[in-house]
C-alpha cells in the first residue's frame, strides 16, 4: 500500500504543481485536472485490480503449496510409520525364532547341569557310606581293644581292692591280737 499511495500522492502534488503553471485559463486547467484525476483514478482502480489479482494469484500458489506440503508429510509419515511396523514385526520374528533357539540350549544346559548335581550326589552318598563303613571297622577293631583294656583295668581295680581288703584285715587282725 504504501508504493501505491508514494504514487497517488506524487500524481496529486504533480496535478497541483501542473496547475499552478499552467498558462491556460481557469476552466480548462479544471477539465484539465478532471481528466487528469479520472486518469488518475482509474489508473489507481486499475493498479488496485492487478495487485488484488496477484494477491489472489499469491494465495492460491500458497494455498496449493501448502496442500502439496501436507500432502507430501501424511505421505511420509504413513511411509515412516508402516516402514517402523514393518521393522518391528521383523524384531518380533527374529526375537521369536532366538526365542525358540535359546529355549532348547537352556533346557539342553539345565538337564546337563541336573546330571551333574545328581552324579555329585551320588559321589558325596558314596564316600559318605565308605567313610562310615571305615569308622564302623575302626570302631570294631578300637572296641575289642578297648575292652580288653576295661577288663584288664577291672582286675586291677578287684586286685587293687582284694589287697586293700587284705591288708586292712591284716591290720585288723594285728590290731585284735594287740588288744587280747
Amino acid at each position: 500500500m504504501g508504493k501505491i499511495g508514494a504514487f497517488v500522492a506524487g500524481g496529486a502534488v504533480g496535478a497541483i504543481v501542473a496547475l499552478l503553471y499552467a498558462p491556460r485559463t481557469g476552466e480548462e486547467s479544471r477539465a484539465m485536472v478532471a481528466d487528469k484525476a479520472n486518469e488518475a483514478w482509474g489508473s489507481a482502480q486499475e493498479m488496485g485490480a492487478q495487485a488484488q489479482a496477484k494477491g489472489q494469484e499469491f494465495y492460491n500458489n500458497v494455498s496449493t503449496r501448502g496442500q502439496e506440503v501436507y500432502a507430501n508429510a501424511t505421505a511420509g509419515a504413513t511411509d515412516a510409520i508402516n516402514n517402523a511396523a514393518g521393522a518391528i514385526n521383523d524384531a518380533a520374528v527374529k526375537v521369536e525364532g532366538a526365542r525358540g533357539n535359546v529355549k532348547p540350549v537352556f533346557t539342553e544346559k539345565n538337564d546337563e547341569l541336573r546330571e551333574k548335581i545328581e552324579a555329585a550326589r551320588q559321589r558325596i552318598a558314596s564316600q559318605v557310606a565308605k567313610n562310615a563303613e571305615a569308622a564302623k571297622d575302626a570302631a570294631d577293631e578300637k572296641i575289642p581293644a578297648e575292652a580288653e583294656a576295661a577288663v584288664d583295668a577291672e582286675a586291677q581295680v578287684h586286685d587293687a581292692d582284694a589287697e586293700e581288703k587284705d591288708e586292712a584285715e591284716g591290720k585288723k587282725d594285728k590290731k585284735d591280737k594287740k588288744d587280747k
